[in-house]
């Protein structure tokens, strides 16, 4: 299996500590065929672009450095927070629909829009792991918020699923298998990824594993995401940014 992808990075315009230009030659460096841009949502508190339209001046940059990369492709997308019980993302749908790429994940720290989620979904999730109970409730609401995000829009990948945030990855993976939704292998973060990988065999869905790099030279770094999926057996050809040759 040849992984000729990686479609989750950031840059400087988020919490990333390389430029777009940097992102894009190191993935070139490492012989990727595409790369995807996909700076934090608005809503993340000190990690989060400095509002919905930078992402269109990013689209405007990306391109011209495109240019000096033939043989590369360069997706401009976003991860979005979700920032609701219901799944609401923290991108108006105006600029969503104008980028390449579209991943949503659970993250501990963003402005919710209503008290009633303050309340009852972001302030328990900062303390998911005081009480067994509070860990039970959250991994529910959490599943259905996620749900939610990928019935209203078209969600290419889940971020990161149970990083921080508990959430129940057999219902989450057997949603993502009817709406072509890929859940996430994440080679940036330490969690229980063999978890997401035997759901998502067990319940037919995709995968995509990619770096989450927030430094131009994690960029790529993709090699413990393949080990994990072919240690587990899982089909090469439904990982997302996968061949076989």
């Amino acid at each position: 299996m040849r992984l000729f992808a990686d479609y989750h990075t950031h840059t400087t315009y988020s919490d990333g500590r390389g430029t777009l230009a940097e992102n894009i030659e190191a993935a070139a460096a490492r012989g990727l065929q595409a790369v995807g841009i996909t700076d934090h949502g608005p809503k993340g508190i000190g990690i989060g672009v400095a509002a919905p339209e930078t992402f269109l001046a990013i689209k405007e940059e990306a391109a011209r450095i495109a240019l000096r990369f033939p043989e590369m492709r360069v997706l401009v997308g976003a991860e979005t927070s979700v920032i609701s019980r219901d799944g609401r993302l923290d991108l108006p749908e105006a600029v969503i629909n104008k980028l390449d790429l579209l991943i949503a994940g659970l993250h501990p720290y963003y402005i919710p829009e209503k008290l009633g989620d303050a309340v009852h979904y972001t302030l328990p999730n900062l303390f998911v792991r005081a009480r067994r109970s509070v860990w039970e409730k959250m991994r529910n609401t959490n599943t259905k918020a996620l749900i939610g995000s990928i019935s209203s829009y078209d969600v290419d990948i889940i971020s990161h699923p149970n990083l921080m945030m508990p959430v129940d990855a057999d219902e989450l993976a057997s949603v993502c298998a009817g709406c072509e939704t890929a859940l996430e292998v994440n080679t940036g973060h330490n969690y229980n990824k063999e978890e997401i990988v035997r759901a998502a065999a067990r319940k037919g869905a995709m995968l995509a594993i990619n770096s989450d790099a927030h430094y131009p030279h994690r960029v790529g770094d993709l090699a413990s995401g393949a080990e994990l999926v072919e240690r587990l057996r899982f089909p090469a050809e439904m990982v997302i940014n996968a061949s076989l040759n």
